[in-house]
């Protein structure tokens, strides 16, 4: 091996602080072996397509064979024209222990560091670029460095393989031409451009881009910066479902089909797809906190790119009756993604609300003080996204309503609080983002509060009246939230809606499936009795009382009530008023009724039962249920008919114990009668007894402790003495 110079101009000089590297020319070189020939092919045809040029095209002569010992090295340069139609170098690393040597490659503002070690015997490493790239090969640190060194040449009369790296400056203007006329004009929100390679979802970044689709992906991160567009790499996955037809147009009968016969399958009708694209990755390398995001049909490009290509999965179905097979098959396919960077809330809100207001919320922490005019211009959108919800509410609503608030109260902006208080919690509400709602209200102030307070009693009260007397409450006891005036209001306006709140007639349909109405319950009472007793509305609280007696399917007197007196105990005072002594009056009429007489225990055996069935075997059990002696019956019949009566006992309620018998064939079902009804009356009974002796102690005070609290604890004491 002879020292390597290194070309200045037209000089040729031998300087080791430029290149410390030995060299031997191609003439005495020969690179033999049964694989090379396909080895060497393999790695031109990959260099070739590289390069963008075809390998028919290109002409590869051995130069030199270039030998870095330990330190080793050349100084960044550019590579001469050695022979006529030379545009590219390329360099193969042969199996060699070390470490080092990278190859450094430059062009325009983009540069690459390629590994060019080799260190197992059965590994080659190869590189090739454009001849008027800047290049140099870094220190080597331990070892060697061998390398074939060889001219890519274009054949005589080629014009169209590029000399030289490609500029895609004028690309990059006409791209981003086209990317600002559909910005502003466009109908669609992205652009999804189909990569030509296949990449794993790890593996998928603008660095492992191959080929064309380095190049595309170029152009793309120019324009788009050129346009203010942003652009992304992503996975595509569609997934499509519809009648199995074998290719030659036959339909698929669920009697006579094969796993096997799967890939001969293509879909005949297609009655149900989803197309989308996760595995978010930015151009500079960052993985943003993107869901999955909707893709629509007409946002992939190129046009048709998809039409021909084969399933990654082809699934078969059975399906039931005589609908014959269906057929899943589902794609995947790596792209890169562009969209209006003024649209990229509306792209991520299409996925849904979480990730929107998480993104939101990025910004308001990445935002310096200068920008946040942007930010808070991003939450309004997303207020003004929601209030449209063009894409469906997430599953767990109440958690992003409250999740937005908080944002909402760290912007500390009360024209938009109260833009999403008017535009989305006047709609959308379920009472677990109280918290959070109290803050908001706190935000936007009492004299807001006056007009806003009974509009969201109006929206929601009727449907979630707990709820809403809960978030009153809240109010009432925080400080500067509503004023006294404006409580008593949402008071009366409470209990003017309650008759509607308690009619237990109006029907489930006429209450959206997703928001269902709810009966009002003992917090509720509690609540609406105790905020009246504060706001000094006397007459309120005995009209709610009055109404809560009045409408005994929707309080029960014997529970409901006695459990709201128990909370309405702890308001000091509220004892000695008049709506506290209605309730408890109600409460105690009927559980006296209740408690004065302990349950009769059952004469005899006999079960009254309701069972319409015809057959044989209900007819012999309501026989059985009316015989007043038996106790136990046996029924020796196969499973399904035992199953038959196990159903028909447990939907009935019926006072038997029912297990099989697993002796004989067939198995016996063996029905014990029980005294279940009878427990459960007895049960109900104690308990009538316990909150009997909780309200003989807790009788109404001041003007209200008269002579019929007094003759109740007698008649109670009189039950307690005789039945209880």
């Amino acid at each position: 091996a002879d020292r390597a110079p290194y070309g200045k101009g037209e000089q040729t000089l031998m300087d080791k602080s430029v290149r410390d590297c030995w060299q031997i020319d191609a003439s005495r070189l020969l690179v033999a072996g049964q694989a090379w020939a396909d080895t060497f092919t393999t790695i031109l045809n990959a260099a070739a397509a590289g390069l963008g040029c075809r390998s028919d095209d290109l002409d590869a002569r051995l130069y030199k064979l270039l030998l870095y010992p330990t330190g080793g090295f050349f100084a960044p340069h550019r590579d001469t024209e050695k022979v006529d139609g030379m545009v590219a170098t390329l360099t193969i690393s042969l199996p060699t222990e070390g470490a080092g040597g990278e190859l450094v490659v430059r062009h325009r503002d983009r540069e690459v560091v390629i590994d060019m070690n080799a260190a197992e015997p059965s590994e080659l490493a190869y590189a090739a670029f454009y001849a008027d790239c800047p290049h140099e090969t870094r220190p080597v640190r331990a070892g060697h460095r061998l390398s074939l060194v060889y001219n890519l040449c274009v054949l005589p009369g080629d014009t169209d393989a590029h000399r030289q790296a490609p500029d895609y400056a004028a690309e990059v203007e006409a791209v981003a031409d086209h990317l600002i006329a559909w910005r502003d004009n466009g109908v669609t929100d992205k652009l999804v451009w189909v990569l030509q390679h296949d990449y794993s979802t790890a593996g998928l970044s603008f660095t492992t881009l191959k080929n064309a689709d380095n190049a595309v992906a170029r152009v793309l991160d120019a324009a788009a910066a050129r346009a203010d567009c942003s652009l992304y790499a992503a996975i595509v996955h569609i997934e499509e479902e519809g009648d199995a037809t074998y290719r030659g147009g036959d339909h698929v009968e669920s009697w006579h089909w094969r796993e096997s016969d799967v890939d001969d399958m293509v879909i005949d009708e297609l009655y149900a797809s989803r197309h989308w694209l996760d595995g978010w990755i930015g151009s500079d390398g960052t993985r943003p906190p993107f869901a999955e995001i909707p893709l629509l049909a007409q946002e992939l490009l190129p046009a048709h790119a998809l039409d021909d290509a084969e399933p990654d999965e082809r699934r078969l179905h059975e399906a039931s009756g005589n609908e014959g097979v269906s057929l899943e098959r589902s794609y995947r396919r790596a792209a890169v993604v562009i969209w209006p960077r003024s649209r990229t809330l509306d792209v991520i809100a299409s996925a849904g609300i979480d990730g929107a207001i998480e993104w939101v919320a990025a910004q308001f922490a990445t935002e310096g003080a200068t920008p946040r005019d942007h930010a808070f211009a991003l939450a309004k959108r997303l207020v003004r996204i929601w209030s449209h919800d063009p894409y469906g509410r997430e599953e767990d609503a109440t958690r992003s309503r409250a999740r937005m608030l908080d944002l909402l109260a760290q912007a500390g902006d009360r024209n938009l609080t109260l833009l999403f208080l008017r535009e989305v919690a006047l709609s959308h509400y379920s009472g677990g983002e109280n918290q959070s709602l109290l803050a908001a209200l706190a935000a936007i102030g009492p004299e807001t509060n006056r007009q806003y307070l009974p509009d969201f009693l109006d929206a929601h009260f009727v449907r979630l009246p707990d709820q809403t007397l809960a978030l009153l409450r809240k109010v009432e006891e925080a400080a500067k939230v509503a004023s006294r005036n404006t409580l008593a209001a949402c008071v009366g306006q409470a209990v003017r809606a309650l008759p509607e709140v308690l009619d237990v007639k109006r029907r489930p349909f006429e209450w959206s499936q997703s928001e269902p109405r709810m009966m009002i319950g003992v917090s509720g009472v509690r609540d609406l009795m105790a905020l009246a007793w504060r706001c000094g509305l006397t007459e309120d609280a005995l009209t709610a009382a009055s109404l809560a007696a009045e409408h005994a399917q929707a309080l029960s007197p014997e529970r409901a009530i006695p459990a709201v007196l128990d909370e309405l105990r702890k308001e000091p005072g509220l004892t000695d008023t008049a709506a506290y002594a209605a309730l408890w009056r109600h409460a105690v009429a009927s559980l006296l009724v209740r408690s004065a007489t302990p349950p009769e225990p059952p004469a005899d055996w006999t079960i009254a039962v309701n069972v319409d069935c015809p057959c044989e075997l209900c007819t012999k059990l309501r026989e059985f249920c009316a015989d007043p002696v038996a106790r136990i019956e046996r029924f020796p019949v196969r499973a399904d008919l035992r199953q038959h009566l196990h159903h028909t006992i447990d939907a009935h309620r019926i006072d038997m114990f029912h297990e099989t018998e697993r002796r004989g064939r067939p198995y016996t079902l063996v029905c014990t009668k029980n005294r279940a009804s009878h427990e459960r009356r007895m049960a109900e009974y104690a308990e009538d007894v316990a909150r009997m002796r909780s309200l003989a102690k807790a009788k109404p005070g001041g003007q209200w402790s008269d002579p019929f609290a007094t003759q109740v604890a007698r008649l109670h004491n009189a039950v307690l003495a005789g039945g209880g």
